[in-house]
C-alpha cells in the first residue's frame, strides 16, 4: 500500500521545522547577552565617548601641563569620575600623574556642586607643591564641564582642611 503525502502532512512538517528551529535559539536579543532574572533581557546602555583635558606635571612639581584624552563613561554621571580616574596615568611619558596613588572613590553633581570623595594611599602623598598642583589639576579638569559650579573634596567621606596636610583645601572649591 502507498502512502500519500497531502498539503495536510507537509503542513504539518512545516509547522514542526519552524517550532524546533524557533526553540533552538536561546540567546536573548541583546548585545551583552545578559538577563534579569526570569530570563527577561536586559539592555546594556552604550558606552560613551568625550575628549577632556587632563593635567599633569614635570619633574620639577612647578607647573601643571595640559593634555587631551578620550574617556569612555557609560551614564552622563560617570563622566566626572571617567575624567579624575584619566588624572591617575599620563598620556606622555615625559609627564607625571599626579593622582598616581589616588582612589576616585565617586564623583556626584548636585545642583551645579560635584562632591567628589577619594582615598590617598601611602605612595600617593605629595609634598607642598604636589598637593597644590593636585588640588589645582582636579579644579581645571572639572570646572571644564559647564554645568560645574562649585566642587567639594572629601578625603575618607570627611571634609578635611586639608587633603595631605600642606595647602588648604577650600569649602567648596568655586569657579573663578
Amino acid at each position: 500500500m502507498k502512502r500519500r503525502f497531502g498539503y495536510k502532512h507537509i503542513l504539518l512538517g512545516l509547522t514542526l521545522s519552524i517550532a524546533v528551529t524557533g526553540c533552538a535559539n536561546t540567546k536573548p536579543n541583546n548585545p551583552t547577552n545578559e538577563t534579569q532574572g526570569g530570563g527577561t533581557p536586559v539592555e546594556t546602555p552604550a558606552a560613551k565617548q568625550l575628549k577632556v583635558k587632563t593635567f599633569y606635571t614635570d619633574d620639577n612639581l612647578d607647573k601643571l601641563f595640559e593634555r587631551e584624552v578620550n574617556i569612555t563613561y557609560t551614564a552622563d554621571s560617570d563622566k566626572y569620575k571617567a575624567a579624575l580616574d584619566a588624572l591617575k596615568t599620563s598620556p606622555d611619558a615625559k609627564l607625571f600623574p599626579l593622582s598616581k596613588g589616588i582612589t576616585y572613590r565617586s564623583a556626584k553633581l548636585d545642583s551645579g556642586n560635584l562632591t567628589i570623595d577619594l582615598s590617598i594611599a601611602s605612595d600617593g602623598r605629595l609634598g607642598a607643591p604636589g598637593e597644590d598642583l593636585l588640588v589645582e589639576s582636579i579644579r581645571n579638569s572639572m570646572f571644564q564641564f559647564t554645568e560645574v559650579k562649585t566642587i567639594e573634596i572629601l578625603v575618607d567621606g570627611k571634609k578635611t582642611e586639608s587633603m595631605m596636610g600642606h595647602v588648604s583645601l577650600p569649602h567648596p572649591i568655586k569657579r573663578n
